[in-house]
């Protein structure tokens, strides 16, 4: 097997046959290269085709009628041979004599062990008719005393063989170009301003935590980041699949490896260089390659048993010719042995499953679906339930208001709905925001964001909030300027002896997918919010896709049971369930596994963040996100980009691997079982000759080349 990138290729990201030799280590970083590769098959193609030449001279020049020159032909020839076929099958052919030694030295004969048995066999009998042609009976002599020799089969073998891992090679490599790609993104440096201002040039595994850098116009940023002095656009499509470069402003985060755009700009790097999501895509996707997926045990359960059986299928072969086939028996037996030996080489079993699996891996990475092992694949295409979360997974994440009452002191009332402009520019509305805003800035719960978001839209200047206390799952207070003010439950603000009783209309926003919070200022209502967080545009027709699929689908949520049920009913989902805590979610996940006779996966879509739990519990954890906060250490498939929308086209790729897999099991099975037949001389009567060992070498490459072929079909969607 020749050399790769290690991210790309380890020895247990190889084809998983027993036998293979072990591939060369390599540095994270090195470029992969077949150019000593390629030499070594051109060499060994330029002595195979002057060895083909010597060994054919004879036949060609009978049938045209020419004179051969006698040191192309009979003992000469057969010397001329073995100097030309020696350094192919001892040189050329050493990765594979040496895969084949170690198959059979741990007991466990695989691919190249029935390869390199073959080759040893076909130039050991040559080798022995050439020096000591005596011993072979008067039958298998010539004219001149020389006994016909096989090692341009020898030859040939080592060099097809050669072509067909050289193109395996290829192929692997064109599938993770992306991946490669994404090592390349960080730069080997980075500017750093120090203490005095000035800025030092630094490798990039000196980047800390805190330090401030400076990226220059179309550099790429060193890490993950915030910014701290200008403004640009970052091209992130590597990273996030988002094919825009994307707007980034002070106090925005941005990800290292990205593209800078064209102005510079000061950040603070947030994580060193190692822990950015550049690295840590590079060392998912390794880990990816070394995991192997459980259906890549059949083709080794099967080549444990099917190796040994071709092995005495080519001694009964052998004997068979030997014993009860015209003469020469013991060529035609000789010749019928190795070929069943190379034809029956399964190497399109071993390559059946890893190249399926590495191809998909790459076409994921470039669309944004990051696969964390090749058992994630595999369990996604047997997944029937799938489970979501709701905030942030079927909804935006990001709480607005949809609809306010303001109260005013005479009584009388403005109703606002959503973001109408033209009433907020109303003075008693911006001040309700403007001081509902201000305390809840210094507040970390989810619905605060909506307030400073609203402020932020409509320019409503924000006052700085002082003695402020927060009561979990209530409510917040404090004083903003000269008032009092306290934001939160109906039953928050009454146990803070605010009035409701007179302040009619409050309810009238209830909904069930929104979330009120009352405002009382200086001990008096002044207000009511209702604040949603409305599904994404997308959920409704992924969710119809899905069940169009015909799989269960299910919502959890930790939010109160009426608003689950209503964004459910509003994205099509029937069963939904609310108020559970993380630890209760991953439980529920259990119990949907349970509950399916089939025994079939369950997969669990959330935000990857507050669903750690339900994400590990899963059979599968799909983490939607982007960017540096997105947990990649959970998930076992996380969506980059794309939303919702991701995850059919994960579950589509994963069922399209899955059945390029079986295709090429089901190639590789046929091949063999139509093969051996043929190679052990099933066709002799028909065709009055053996199957040449040359040919069967030929046969045996296209069986790998058609499943190389069925495989990289699944890079284009």
């Amino acid at each position: 097997m020749l050399p790769h990138l290690t991210i790309i290729e380890t020895p247990a990201a190889a084809p998983t046959g027993p036998g293979r030799p072990p591939l060369k280590p390599c540095c994270a970083r090195e470029e992969p290269s077949t150019k000593p590769e390629q030499r070594r098959l051109f060499a060994c193609a330029i002595l195979a085709a002057l060895l083909m030449a010597v060994a054919m001279a004879g036949m060609v020049g009978h049938m045209l009628g020419l004179h051969v020159p006698e040191w192309l032909a009979g003992t000469p020839g057969n010397w001329l041979q073995l100097l030309l076929a020696t350094p192919i099958v001892f040189w050329g052919g050493w990765p594979i004599l040496t895969g084949g030694w170690e198959g059979f030295r741990r007991g466990r004969p695989g691919m190249f062990s029935l390869i390199a048995l073959g080759v040893l066999v076909a130039w050991t009998a040559s080798t022995i008719a050439t020096l000591v042609p005596s011993i072979f009976p008067a039958a298998f002599r010539r004219e001149d005393g020389s006994v016909e020799v096989f090692f341009e089969s020898a030859g040939m073998i080592v060099v097809l063989v050669l072509i067909g891992q050289l193109l395996e090679s290829r192929a692997r490599r064109s599938t993770t170009a992306s991946i490669r790609a994404l090592m390349d993104l960080s730069p080997p440096t980075a500017d750093r301003i120090v203490d005095d201002g000035q800025m030092e040039t630094v490798p990039l595994e000196q980047i800390r935590r805190g330090d401030r850098l400076r990226v220059r116009p179309g550099g790429r940023i060193p890490t993950d980041a915030t910014i701290l002095e200008g403004s640009t656009t970052c091209d992130e499509s590597l990273l996030t699949g988002e094919p825009l470069p994307v707007d980034r402003v002070v106090g925005d985060r941005v990800l290292g490896g990205a593209i800078n755009g064209s102005a510079a700009i000061v950040v603070r790097a947030d994580v060193a260089a190692e822990g950015a999501l550049v690295s840590r895509i590079t060392r998912l996707v390794r880990e990816a390659h070394e995991h192997r997926a459980p259906i890549e045990q059949l083709a080794d359960r099967v080549a444990a048993v099917f190796v040994p059986a071709v092995l005495v299928v080519a001694a009964a072969t052998f004997l068979g010719w030997s014993l009860l086939g015209p003469q020469p028996r013991l060529a035609l037996g000789l010749l019928s042995a190795v070929s069943v030996l190379v034809i029956a080489c399964p190497c399109a079993l071993g390559l059946a499953t890893p190249l399926a699996m590495t191809v998909a891996i790459g076409r994921g990475a470039r669309q944004g679906i990051l696969v964390r092992s090749a058992e994630a694949m595999e369990k996604l295409a047997r997944s029937k339930t799938i489970v979501f979360d709701k905030t942030g997974t079927l909804t935006q994440g990001r709480p607005r208001i949809v609809a306010t009452l303001v109260l005013h002191d005479d009584g009388s009332r403005l109703e606002i709905e959503g973001d109408d402009r033209s009433t907020w520019q109303a003075s008693s509305a911006r001040r309700l925001l403007g001081i509902t805003a201000s305390l809840e800035m210094a507040s970390e719960h989810a619905l605060a964001r909506a307030f400073t978001d609203a402020a932020a839209n409509f320019g409503v200047s924000l006052g700085e909030a002082t003695q402020v206390a927060a009561v979990v799952g209530r409510g917040i207070r404090g004083r903003v300027g000269e008032h009092v003010v306290l934001a939160g439950t109906e039953a928050f603000l009454a146990a803070e002896g605010i009035d409701l009783i007179g302040s009619p209309g409050t309810h009238q926003l209830a909904t069930p997918e929104a979330t009120l919070i009352l405002v009382a200022i200086d001990g008096r209502l002044a207000g009511t919010f209702a604040i949603a967080d409305p599904p994404r545009p997308e959920a409704a027709d992924v969710i119809g896709t899905l069940k169009e699929q015909g799989r269960r689908l299910v919502m959890l949520s930790g939010d109160r049971d009426a608003t689950a049920q209503a964004v459910a009913a509003r994205v099509g989902i029937e069963e939904a369930y609310g108020g559970l805590a993380p630890a209760e979610k991953a439980r529920w996940v259990e119990t949907c596994r349970a509950a399916d006779p089939d025994g079939s996966m369950v997969a669990f879509v959330g935000d990857g963040i507050n669903d750690a739990p339900a994400l590990a519990t899963a059979d599968v954890g799909i983490a939607m996100g982007s960017g540096a906060d997105v947990a990649l250490e959970t998930a076992d498939i996380t969506l980059l980009s794309g939303g919702l929308a991701a995850v059919p086209r994960a579950i589509d790729l994963a069922l399209a691997t899955m059945s390029t897999v079986r295709q090429n099991l089901v190639l590789a099975f046929l091949y063999n079982v139509l093969a051996i037949p043929v190679a052990a001389g099933a066709l002799y009567p028909l065709l009055g000759h053996v199957t040449s060992p040359m040919l069967a070498a030929a046969a045996m490459t296209l069986s790998s080349l058609s499943v190389i072929a069925n495989s990289l079909r699944l890079r284009n969607p």
